[in-house]
This record gives structure tokens, sequence and C-alpha cells, in this order.
């Protein structure tokens, strides 16, 4: 049953593909911002102190994101992520997250997935689960806030996941800390790899030089070589130094749906942000749009194909 699965989502992506190089641009990946509301104040984020600016609501109802879910999955999307703010203190009434997990896999998502600091539960119902960590216990916490390591690696302790991730914002911080970050992955048995991304503005002040990043890439390289898991393909890797990835960037294969219902293409910052883009996936996005094989094989296990 499981391979028949694995057959079946295979040839919708691979269809999706062929009509995309004729010319047929429909969404892939749906990304639903489910909730602007975090219990953190991480130092590379501005949304908490900025939240009486974003349009209300800040959190999107059960309801509404179930109807979201089936007219993206109408669209063709097959991947759901959600994001935040903190995805999993969302709440609505008697549903959390897990309802919402649950409701994509019955729409008929191929795949589910979220991001999340790690300081809650965690729901291991999700395909896919992306877990913050940005370095060992004192530059994480002290980038995201005091106790954030700790609580991530208790409640890591106490799931058996075949795909959970860490993801790692490179920034001035921890930026000669690569090696150390990836071996705390490596010897952690319930985290399958890292997945690197440097910031996309704001705050301009914590965005890397060109010529930083540039040796943060080369140590990835190597350390990929080394056998690492690093989870970022070494095309992707090479091209987050195309920082201006406006031309490259597929924006149509992803939609985002944010908490008051507004849509939109490819990032909720596109426009001036994309000149500083330091967001991996959409490298990986273009690289699968672009036939690259090698990405391709890299991306479909873990983020693709379902896992449960």
């Amino acid at each position: 049953m499981g391979r028949m699965r694995s057959v079946g989502q295979t040839a919708y992506y691979g269809i999706w593909f062929l009509k995309g190089l004729l010319g047929s641009k429909r969404p892939l990946v749906n990304t639903m911002v489910i909730t602007y509301h975090c219990n953190l104040k991480c130092k590379h984020c501005h949304i908490a102190e900025n939240l009486h600016l974003v349009p209300q609501p800040h959190s999107i109802s059960y309801d509404e994101a179930v109807e979201e879910m089936k007219a993206s999955f109408e669209r063709g999307t097959r991947v759901l992520f959600f994001e935040g703010g903190e995805p999993t203190h969302w709440r609505d009434g008697e549903h959390d997250l897990l309802d919402l997990i649950k409701a994509g896999k019955e729409i008929g998502y191929f795949v589910t997935g979220y991001t999340t600091n790690g300081t809650q539960a965690l729901y291991t119902q999700s395909d896919v689960i992306s877990v913050s960590l940005d370095g060992p216990r004192e530059v994480h916490d002290g980038i995201r806030c005091p106790g954030t390591y700790d609580a991530l690696m208790a409640n890591l302790e106490k799931v058996d996941h075949p795909n959970i991730f860490a993801n790692m914002v490179v920034m001035p911080e921890n930026k000669h800390l690569l090696r150390e970050t990836v071996q705390i992955v490596k010897d952690n048995q319930h985290i399958n790899g890292l997945m690197l991304n440097f910031l996309t503005p704001p705050p301009e002040p914590k965005v890397l030089t060109l010529e930083e990043k540039r040796k943060v890439v080369e140590e990835a390289l190597e350390l990929k070589r080394e056998g690492y898991p690093i989870l970022n393909s070494r095309k992707a890797l090479r091209e987050l130094l195309i920082e201006d990835y406006s031309e490259r960037c597929p924006f149509w294969a992803s939609e985002f749906v944010m908490p008051d219902r507004s849509k939109c293409y490819g990032c909720p910052m596109r426009g001036e942000s994309c000149r500083k883009c330091g967001f991996n996936a959409v490298r990986e996005y273009s690289l699968i749009t672009r036939g690259s094989l090698t990405t391709i094989m890299s991306m479909a296990g873990r983020f693709g194909l379902s896992t449960k």
C-alpha cells in the first residue's frame, strides 16, 4: 500500500513538472501562516515588537484554515506546511495544530509539515518537523531565549520520528559555529539533518556580507564532503551566494496563506527583500523546476513523499 502511494505521488510530481515545462504554472506547496503569535522574542525576528502593525486577525480560525486548505488543494498543491509565529501555539476553541495536520491528511495532501522553535510538545503525526537550532546552548539561547535549547532537546528525547530536521539561520552570532552545530545534529539520534538559511531582511544589521556568506557556504560544502548531515543540496548552497534571487525565484510553485486569508506567491516578503534573499527553499524549488536531478533526489524523500 505504501509503495503504491509513493508511486502515485511520484507520478503526480512528474506530471506537474512536465506541465511546468509546457507553461502551466500551478502551485505545489501550500505554506499556511496560521498565527503571528509566539512565546519567544528572537533577536532576528521583528514580528513580536511590530504585531500592532500587522493586519488583523493575527490567527486564522479552524474553519477558515480548512477552507483554504481545500481551495489550495484544488489549485494543485500537495505539500502542506504550517508556519507562524509559533504554530504549536495556535488554538481555536478546542482545536489545535494537530487538528489542522489531520485535516490536511484527510483532504489528501501527500506531505504535512511544520516549523517550530521546539519548546512545546512535538506533533509526531506530521510527516516533517523542522526545529530551530542556531548553535550550541549558550549561542542558541542568546539568539532565541534562555532555556530554549534545553527545552528543545528535552522534547526531542520524547519522540520517535523518522523525519525531524534542524533549521539554522546563519547570522553574526553563529556564523563561526557551523561545524559545532552540525556535530550536535550528528550526535542526536532524533535529528536527521541540518538545513542552512541566511537571514532575509529585516533586521538589516544581522545580514552577513557576501564574503561572510561565501565562507559559510565553503565550510558547508566541505562538511558535506566529510559526511556531515547538511541537507541543503550542493547546488542550492552555491546559489545562496546569488543574493538577488528575484529573477530565479519560482514564486508560482509555492503559495502562502496568511492569518487574514490574504495570499501571496513565493514569499510574504517578496519585493525589496528579494534583493538579499537568504531562504534556501527557493533555491531548491528553482533547481527542481529547472530539472536538477541531484536536487530532486535529495529533496523528494524528505519533503515530497509521505513517511506515514
